[in-house]
């Protein structure tokens, strides 16, 4: 009980002999004393649900289209609170990077935007993630090189992730967006994609040998290629022995749009704009494989019809593919050969692999880049898992500040052409389907079920399985001369990208530069949610999880063990991947700047400081980043880690409040008076001139006398 310690404390304190008889339990009292008033719990380090998601019930659970049984909201962000940053250490939550999107290695170059926090933040309900033409130029190391050289991007857009903060493993994802930009001008690449704890998203020294791999079986030939192998008798840094790990990529969405025209191979017949959905996994298929642009041949040729014999090509079979959903014949995968020797990421000759793409491409409309919908993704995760894509059928609320236009007929007769086959409820296999995979069948009004991958798929052919990492959030926009950018331009035309030059026009897709300036190159998210089974024997795969660290498949010992890896380079001077997170800080005039906090004279939050500056302080709001506008939260359950070292996860919630400068100045001076009275004490027991002050003569033994008295002969 505090009181009792306090009073306790006042009674022995209020005479210094008193305390001179009872030091060893005054000293105890004074510590636990001093330990109850600078220190509390934090309660509010609970759970990752938004406060407004509790607001209205029918957030707090949702069905899933698979198995039909309820799920438990376990994480959301509405993004109500307008003016959030997501610089790092301003969110507990979310980060925006500040970096270039560019490894320097040889198969870079293709980015041409520069990552900065100030094109994250919220507004109208919104996480804004918006794109821009301003230019970023500072001073690299150019390894090719070897020197620093002064480095520019032509295009400012953000990144924000929830990596090494929110992570989970299986559930559903619901992420309720407007698509940036105009649906038939190519150059913007924006992304919802989740990604393995173990890998960084841009920084490739910690994703190379870790990405996409989704493989726990012992391979010899591959173990060089796949860092963290199921050959591994030992793994360190806390990593579970025989257990294969990655970051394997799962992309919810990637758009593309451009020019209208149905696109070669695609069944059904497909046009941009488009939404990638896509599982990027290794090992991928090393022979035969499906060749860019046409379907996988799943037929050889024996020969006797007077063409060269051939093999069938191998890919995945029994994917599902809903209405308006194609198979995408664009992208198979990505192969990650040998480096270079002066490239800062290193890969042998031994450590290359492939790695594949297994995707589908849904048609998307002008409505989802004029109106909110929703983009759904059903996860159960390891062996015997599956991965469903899902989008809304109706669209939400309209994008803020744009005028409305009216409705022609010839974009009613468009948007018809392009959902044609959205309500059909039994599969129709459309002319050139690829034999071995199976169209899906449409059972809800409301939703559209456009893409499926069973585990069999990926075990049956090369032994990967369904992701089973933790895995974090990921939204962004690229701007990427490798995407939606003129493939082949004529000799004349001079390789540069910005819109201030004329000489780059052709180059530049059609209409790109002017549709940055019109204001609807911002991707809105209007919220995220993440729900996991209330029941995990009703699923198929691995069971649930909500953390970064998960028992079975830790990561935290193992990140900070290789932090550099995780960190930006030259000349950015990081000392730790993530900057602490911040309460309060921030200079305001009013309460209203401070979101859940206060605004406070600077001189009122440190005993030292005479500054007349006043400063956002979030106290005890639960609230935290310079201006209070972002809660505190927190996995319930302790990781890996913290049950290895059982007290960490405790005194990681234990946090120090602001403390006012008399309460300061009354600890100051009770500690000191503490301290005065005991060295006082010490004094008083010393032996000095023969006598012993501190014992009575009659409580020593004769021996003692007799020994004293020779002493001092």
């Amino acid at each position: 009980d505090s009181s009792s310690v306090v009073s306790s404390v006042s009674s022995v304190s209020d005479g210094l002999p008193r305390v001179a008889n009872n030091t060893t339990n005054t000293t105890m009292m004074l510590l636990y004393a001093l330990l109850i008033m600078l220190t509390r719990i934090d309660t509010t380090v609970a759970s990752w649900v938004d406060p407004s998601s509790q607001l209205i019930p029918s957030r707090l659970i949702t069905t899933s289209l698979i198995d039909g049984t309820e799920y438990d909201l376990v994480m959301s962000d509405e993004f109500e609170t307008d003016g959030r940053g997501f610089a790092d250490g301003e969110d507990s939550v979310w980060t925006a990077l500040d970096k270039s999107d560019d490894d320097m290695s040889a198969a870079g170059g293709g980015s041409l935007h520069f990552y900065n926090s100030s094109h994250a933040s919220t507004s109208n309900g919104f996480l804004n993630v918006s794109t821009t033409t301003e230019k970023t130029t500072w001073t690299g190391f150019n390894p090719f090189k070897q020197a620093f050289v002064d480095l520019e991007k032509d295009y400012k857009s953000a990144m924000v992730n929830s990596w090494n903060k929110f992570c989970f493993t299986g559930g559903i994802v619901e992420i309720d967006a407007i698509l940036p930009g105009e649906p038939n001008t190519a150059g913007l690449w924006p992304a919802m994609w989740i990604l393995g704890n173990l890998g960084r998203a841009t920084y490739e020294g910690s994703t190379n040998g870790i990405w996409p791999w989704s493989y726990d079986t012992c391979d010899r030939r591959l173990q060089h290629a796949q860092h963290v192998s199921g050959c591994s008798d030992v793994n360190h840094y806390g990593l579970n022995a025989r257990r294969g790990r990655g970051s394997t990529e799962i992309d919810i969405l990637e758009l593309m749009p451009g020019e209208k025209g149905w696109l070669p191979s695609t069944f059904p017949k497909i046009q941009r704009p488009y939404g990638a959905m896509t599982l990027q996994v290794a090992p991928g298929v090393e022979k035969n494989r499906p060749q860019s642009g046409s379907v996988p041949v799943r037929v050889g040729n024996d020969g006797t019809n007077g063409f060269p014999p051939t093999e069938p090509q191998s890919w995945y079979e029994g994917l599902g593919f809903g209405s308006n959903t194609s198979m995408n014949p664009f992208f198979y995968g990505t192969y990650l050969g040998e480096t270079k020797p002066e490239e800062p990421t290193h890969r042998t000759k031994k450590e290359a692999f492939q790695a594949d793409a297994v995707g589908a491409m849904f048609q998307l409309t002008k409505a989802h880049f004029e109106r909110v919908h929703t983009y759904r993704m059903e996860w159960q995760p390891g062996k015997g898992g599956r991965i469903d894509w899902f989008v809304s059928t109706e669209g939400g609320r309209e994008r803020p500040g744009v005028k409305k236009k009216e409705v022609n007929k010839g974009d009613e007769e468009e948007e018809e052409e392009n959902t044609v086959n959205k309500r059909h409820k039994e599969p129709v296999k459309p002319s050139g389907f690829d034999p071995a995979s199976k169209v899906l069948p449409q059972t809800s009004s409301k939703w559209t079920h456009a893409f499926s991958i069973e585990d069999e798929s990926l075990s049956g052919l090369q032994g990967s399985q369904v992701p089973a990492e933790p895995s974090y959030l990921i939204f962004n926009t690229a701007v990427s001369s490798t995407w939606g950018f003129p493939y082949d331009t004529p000799d004349t035309c001079k390789k540069c990208y910005s819109c201030f030059d004329p000489d780059c026009a052709c180059a530049i897709p059609p209409g790109f530069c002017e549709s940055l300036k019109n204001g609807k190159t911002s991707m809105l998210i209007d919220s995220v949610r993440v729900y996991q089974a209330k029941d995990d024997d009703a699923h198929v795969g691995n069971k649930h999880t909500v953390g970064c660290d998960p028992i079975g498949y830790p990561t935290r010992e193992f990140i900070e063990g290789h932090e550099s890896l995780y960190m930006r380079p030259i000349p950015f001077t990081d000392k730790h991947a993530l900057l602490p997170l911040k309460s309060g800080g921030g200079k305001c005039t009013s309460d209203d700047d401070c979101g859940e906090g206060v605004c406070t004279k600077e001189a009122d939050l440190s005993f030292w400081s005479k500054s007349s500056n006043t400063v956002c302080n979030c106290g005890k709001s639960g609230y935290m980043g310079s201006f209070c506008k972002t809660k505190i939260y927190g996995d319930d359950e302790p990781g890996a880690y913290d049950y290895e070292l059982n007290t960490s996860w405790f005194f990681k919630r234990i946090s120090i409040p602001y403390i006012p400068v008399e309460l300061a100045g009354f600890l100051v001076a009770l500690v000191a008076g503490f301290i005065g009275a005991f060295v006082v004490t010490l004094k008083k027991k010393k032996i000095s001139g023969g006598t012993y002050r501190g014992v009575a003569g009659n409580e020593m033994t004769p021996q003692f006398n007799k020994a004293r008295r020779a002493l001092h002969r």
